[in-house]
């Protein structure tokens, strides 16, 4: 994990000190209620873009927590992310990618994975846009179990988002991704529907499924989010 967290620290760190252009989206979503019972639920998100020439750094960041006065917390999930491309051709581009997850109620309580590969635009636009990737790395896992076992092993990754621009005033985005080793076949679907209030400020409403293949005794394989956030969207476009 600190391999992981030092890549994506100096990631950032080094765009971070280049003139460039910058785009990027911050959101914010909180639920609570009171009565007979008080639940609270607050999730957050970052994603940071820079876009300079045939290179693209994409950052991203999210929180998930909920509680109740019932059961005490029911679900705390971190996730934190570094994607550096190269485009070679208007289409085709490879690409380096380190991710790391945390959640502390998921039959995989931490994962973290390397991988490099190759990417297509399939659809470039200006509806409907589709990008497909392939590539291979490495993962670390901490199971949730009561010893807090680890393993390591060797992945195939795949991944692929769709965007359909509906209208001037909302976009749907779907996005798949599988991560398939010896120990453990992870998944992870997010659907999106982004709604512009006014200027830069939009509503989002998400749905995200993730299936771990192999978890601890006791434990659900499927998690599923749901979340509604006011984001803000900022910096130049692509």
């Amino acid at each position: 994990m600190n391999r992981a967290l030092l890549v994506l620290a100096l990631s950032s760190c080094s765009l971070a000190a280049q003139a460039a252009p910058w785009s990027g989206e911050v959101g914010l979503g909180y639920l609570g209620t009171s009565g007979n019972s008080e639940t609270t639920s607050f999730n957050g998100k970052l994603g940071l873009n820079y876009v300079n020439g045939p290179w693209k750094n994409a950052f991203t960041a999210s929180a998930i927590s909920s509680s109740s006065d019932d059961d005490g917390s029911t679900a705390e999930r971190y996730t934190l992310g570094n994607k550096l491309d190269w485009g070679f051709s208007d289409r085709d581009y490879i690409f380096g990618v380190v991710e790391w997850e945390k959640d502390l109620f998921g039959g995989v309580r931490e994962r973290t994975s390397e991988a490099v590969g190759y990417g297509r635009h399939i659809l470039t636009g200006p509806v409907h846009l589709l990008d497909a990737e392939i590539g291979a790395g490495a993962r670390q896992l901490q199971n949730n179990d009561p010893g807090r076992t680890r393993e390591e092993d060797m992945i195939g990754r795949a991944f692929g988002k769709y965007q359909w621009k509906l209208s001037e005033t909302g976009t749907f985005i779907q996005s798949l991704k599988l991560e398939s080793g010896d120990d453990n076949t992870f998944t992870e679907s997010v659907t999106e529907l982004k709604l512009s209030v006014v200027g830069n400020l939009f509503a989002s409403l998400s749905y995200t499924i993730k299936n771990n293949s192999e978890v601890p005794a006791g434990t659900e394989r499927t998690d599923t989010f749901a979340a509604v956030n006011l984001s803000y969207a900022f910096g130049k476009g692509e």
